[in-house]
C-alpha cells in the first residue's frame, strides 16, 4: 500500500483523471439506482403497506390488479374474517369545482375497520359519506386538507378530510373512501355489491369458482410496465458498471505499461512480482474508494434542490451493494495489467526494450 500512495502523490495529474472518470461514472449510477427505486416504490408503495400475503383476483384478470371485479356471490364466503378485507379500485380523474386544474390519481374502496386502512398523519379519518383521505403527495398537485374535489367529471363532490403518507399506486396518489362511496362511484348504486379483489393477510388459500389467488410478489410484478422499468433500469445501471471495469481496466493499463522500465528497475533490485502487483491492486482501489466518496457526497447534495415531484429516493442499502460491485469490478479491471507485469524481463525493460 505504501507504494501505491507514493505512486499517487508523484504523479497527481494522471490519477486525478482516473478518479474523475470514477466519480462521474459512479454518479450516473447512483442517480440511476434511485431514480429506479423511485419509481417502482411510487408504483407499489399502497401494495406494501397493506403488509399482506397475497390477493384473490377474479380468474379473467390475468393477475392484473386493475382488471379484477369480484360479485357478492363470488366472496361473500369470506366475508367478515379477520385476516380477509375486500378492496375496490379504479383510475379517476380529480378537479376542484372552481379550478380547471385536474389531477390523476387512484381510488381505494375499503371498510375503515380493516388491516388495510391507511394511517393518518394528519386531519381524521373518513365518518361520514363522500368523505377522502389522501396522499400528502396530492398537495404538489394544489389541493390541500378542507378541498371539496370531483372525480371523473361527476356532480356530487367529495371532501379531503385527512392525510396519509406513501400511498401510492401506478406512480399515483390514492384517494381513500368507503366502500359504499366507492360502489356509487364506480357502478352507479352502493347496492351492487361488487369489489375489485381480496387482500389476504395471512397464509390461508381460498377456493372458489372464477377466482385465483397470488402472492402480493407477483401481483407486484404484474403491474402494467412495472417489470419492463424495472430491467430497463437494471440493464442501464449494468452497463455503466462494466463501463467502469473497462474503463478503470484500461487506464490502468496504459498507465503500467508507461513505468514499464520502472519496474523493470524494481524487479532488478529483487523487488517481487507480487509486490508490484499488489501495488497496481491498491491503487485500484484507493482511486475508486476516492471516486465513489466524491459521488455519494454530490448525491447528498443534489437530493437538496431535487423537486419532491422528481421520483428519487435513497436506498442505502442498494448503494451498499453497488458501492461493494463497483469497488469489484474495478479490482477486475485490474487483473488487465497483471501478465504486463509477470512477463517483465528486468533487463530488457531498462534497456527500453
Amino acid at each position: 500500500m505504501f507504494l501505491a500512495v507514493k505512486e499517487i502523490l508523484y504523479n497527481k495529474g494522471r490519477y486525478r483523471l482516473v478518479v474523475a472518470v470514477v466519480f462521474l461514472i459512479s454518479y450516473m449510477i447512483f442517480f440511476l439506482s434511485s431514480l429506479s427505486v423511485g419509481l417502482a416504490r411510487l408504483n407499489r408503495l399502497a401494495i406494501d403497506n397493506w403488509q399482506a400475503s397475497s390477493v384473490v383476483l377474479s380468474e379473467y384478470a390475468n393477475k392484473n390488479l386493475v382488471a379484477s371485479s369480484l360479485t357478492e356471490k363470488d366472496y361473500q364466503a369470506y366475508l367478515g374474517q379477520e385476516n380477509i378485507a375486500e378492496l375496490g379500485q379504479m383510475a379517476v380523474v380529480a378537479n376542484q369545482e372552481s379550478k380547471e386544474k385536474k389531477v390523476n390519481a387512484q381510488v381505494f374502496g375499503l371498510s375503515w375497520e380493516s388491516f388495510i386502512a391507511p394511517k393518518i398523519s394528519s386531519g381524521r379519518r373518513a365518518e361520514r359519506p363522500g368523505e377522502l383521505v389522501v396522499d400528502k403527495s396530492i398537495e404538489q398537485k394544489g389541493l390541500k386538507l378542507g378541498n371539496q374535489i370531483q372525480l371523473n367529471g361527476s356532480k356530487k363532490s367529495y371532501q379531503i378530510v385527512g392525510f396519509t403518507e406513501n400511498n401510492s399506486f401506478f406512480t399515483q396518489p390514492v384517494l381513500f373512501m368507503s366502500l359504499d362511496d366507492f360502489r356509487d362511484l364506480k357502478y352507479g348504486s352502493a347496492q351492487v355489491k361488487n369489489t375489485s379483489f381480496l387482500v389476504v393477510k395471512d397464509q390461508q388459500k381460498l377456493k372458489g369458482a372464477g377466482l385465483e389467488q397470488v402472492s402480493i410478489e407477483t401481483l407486484i410484478q404484474n403491474i402494467p410496465g412495472y417489470q419492463a422499468q424495472v430491467l430497463t433500469f437494471s440493464f442501464m445501471i449494468g452497463a455503466m458498471v462494466l463501463i467502469t471495469f473497462l474503463v478503470l481496466g484500461i487506464f490502468m493499463y496504459i498507465i503500467t505499461i508507461q513505468k514499464i522500465q520502472l519496474y523493470g528497475i524494481m524487479r532488478a533490485q529483487g523487488l517481487a512480482s507480487r509486490t508490484i502487483i499488489a501495488s497496481i491492486f491498491w491503487q485500484i482501489f484507493l482511486l475508486t474508494g476516492l471516486g465513489l466518496i466524491l459521488a455519494v457526497g454530490l448525491l447528498l447534495l443534489t437530493q437538496q434542490f431535487l423537486p419532491a415531484s422528481m421520483p428519487f429516493y435513497s436506498d442505502w442499502q442498494a448503494y451498499a451493494g453497488l458501492i461493494c460491485l463497483i469497488l469489484l469490478m474495478s479490482l477486475a479491471g485490474g487483473f488487465l495489467s497483471i501478465h504486463k507485469v509477470i512477463k517483465i524481463d528486468p533487463l530488457r525493460a531498462i534497456g527500453g526494450e
